[in-house]
């Protein structure tokens, strides 16, 4: 037995009564006929133009279907509702639906439905995150059922892969829709929501999904938060398939049982280490560079996640048509680091003196794993006289802090960069939290060069000028380092028998449930 398994196993066989970390484990009978998939937190939000949690997303998506989507294997836009998508002019796309669609209560699916989806997003009794993006519609031109034309305000590149909204029916377009307790949500999507509990959902084949039935037709998703519990689920037959759910150092127990097998695929998420540019501290960028160079991620790549990751040069992918590898880069230099801390006035005049350079906090998640990290980060730091104190907090706690500034480091996991202007979001000057905004630059970041360069991507439909774009984009990010990208994490399945069709998505989303 290894010792990862003789490890977990020490903690109890009756885990699966009650988990390692005092979280009972759930002892309902399985349906013979359920694909069981773990997940180690529970969906918040089903609505798809409210949802802006990780599992809400990757849920909500099978429950409805866009015009247009992202191929999990090849992560290019593809068509879904609509047959074709035709660019008239910069501002002017015009959308032709498949023939023939419903949604899941055998109601027919037309530009209506897509008509009222557009506008439900923009009324502001929705609420809607992503209501920005959408009030560049001039105008919704219902040509007939099947087409409906699209004309913009001005120039907007991501049009494209802005149109991957979930399309619902028209008479759900201006209410909340997948409210814990209230009617099942109707979508064109593979599944139907049958049953939703605190910790469990139940999903069954939408008979009149466009593509015919799903690979796996009655999935249930139940939740077991503490990552112990989690695989002794899995060891113990309660469970088919985790992805992204089992921590690398667990993942070595399934390798070595012939019931199960590991399934990785190259992800497209940017683990990072952020830093609040207002803080007194990390203003001089001469200290955010020497905390870059401090971090050894090979050997942390290596020994916290099991080698299942590749290196980051920054958040944009590898692969992806914007990506530039001509950037600043900081590798592994804890001798540069102090050079670069004593330039920055953060001076240790004895060379190894009792007292820190810099005292800071690093804010994480309780999630174990992720606090093992943080907490060989501060242990590297500590090592160039940066003492740091690591600081775990719920989820939901530690974006509001982070929201409102109230931190100096931070680990955290940006999903996916499928389109590189979603970086926007996160380091545009117009989307600092706070004060009316909405947005994800925590960090404070302020640089009207780079909010321009956002700019010339988002408004031309030239590739050539978007490259030039985002590679200015890149090269600012990677000089001023409002975050420390670290790796690109592996997308990780885990499969018994019942679920050896699943096939690993690069995007660690559940689309391949269905096909």
């Amino acid at each position: 037995m290894n010792l990862g398994r003789a490890a977990l196993l020490a903690c109890t066989l009756g885990a699966l009564a009650l988990g390692c970390g005092g979280e009972r484990a759930s002892t309902d009978a399985r349906p013979d006929d359920a694909l069981v998939v773990v997940l180690p937190q529970d969906v918040e939000q089903l609505d798809p133009r409210k949802v802006g949690d990780a599992y809400g997303l990757k849920v909500s998506r099978l429950i409805f279907a866009s015009l247009v989507t992202i191929d999990p294997r090849t992560l290019e836009v593809v068509p879904e509702l609509a047959e074709r998508v035709e660019v008239e002019s910069p501002v002017r796309y015009r959308v032709t639906l498949r023939a023939g669609l419903r949604f899941s209560d055998g109601t027919a699916l037309d530009t209506e439905d897509v008509r009222a989806t557009f506008r439900g997003i923009v009324d502001p009794a929705i609420g809607s995150r992503f209501a920005k993006n959408y009030q560049r519609i001039a105008r919704l031109e219902v040509v007939d059922a099947r087409t409906i034309v699209f004309e913009l305000d001005a120039p907007h590149a991501t049009f494209l892969t802005d149109l991957e909204v979930p399309i619902l029916r028209a008479e759900d377009a201006h209410h909340a829709v997948g409210v814990p307790g209230g009617a099942e949500p109707i979508g064109a999507g593979p599944y139907r929501l049958v049953s939703r509990t605190p910790g469990h959902l139940e999903l069954r084949a939408n008979p009149r999904w466009l593509h015919g039935a799903p690979h796996f037709p009655h999935v249930r998703m139940v939740v077991v938060r503490d990552d112990n519990t989690r695989a002794l689920r899995l060891l113990a037959g309660k469970g088919d398939l985790a992805l992204n759910a089992i921590p690398p150092l667990l993942v070595p127990m399934f390798q070595g049982d012939a019931r199960f097998h590991v399934h990785t695929a190259r992800g497209i998420g940017t683990t990072y280490l952020g830093t609040n540019l207002d803080a007194p501290a990390l203003r001089d960028v001469r200290v955010r560079r020497a905390i870059a160079y401090a971090i050894d991620r090979a050997l942390l790549v290596r020994t916290k996640l099991g080698g299942r990751a590749q290196l980051a040069r920054g958040l944009v992918p590898t692969g992806s048509w914007a990506y530039d590898d001509d950037v600043a880069t900081y590798p592994y230099d804890p001798a540069r680091a102090r050079a670069l801390l004593d330039e920055a006035g953060l001076r240790d005049p004895d060379g190894a003196g009792p007292a820190p350079r810099l005292r800071l906090t690093l804010r994480t998640s309780t999630d174990r794993f992720r606090q093992s990290i943080a907490r060989a980060i501060a242990a590297m730091l500590a090592e160039v006289g940066i003492a740091v104190e690591v600081r775990p907090s719920e989820l939901a706690t530690l974006i509001a802090d982070l929201d409102a500034g109230r931190f100096e480091l931070s680990t955290l996991q940006l999903p996916e960069v499928l389109e590189p202007h979603v970086l926007a979001w996160f380091f545009t000057s117009e989307h600092i939290p706070g004060e009316g905004r909405e947005g994800a630059n925590r960090w404070r970041m302020r640089d009207a060069v780079l909010d321009a360069a956002f700019e010339r991507g988002r408004a031309t439909n030239v590739r050539a000028e978007r490259v030039a774009a985002y590679r200015d984009v890149q090269r600012i990010l990677a000089e001023q380092l409002p975050v420390i990208p670290l790796w690109h994490e592996d997308v990780v399945a885990i499969t018994d028998a019942r679920a050896a069709a699943f096939d690993v998505p690069h995007d660690g989303r559940f689309a391949t449930l269905a096909r």
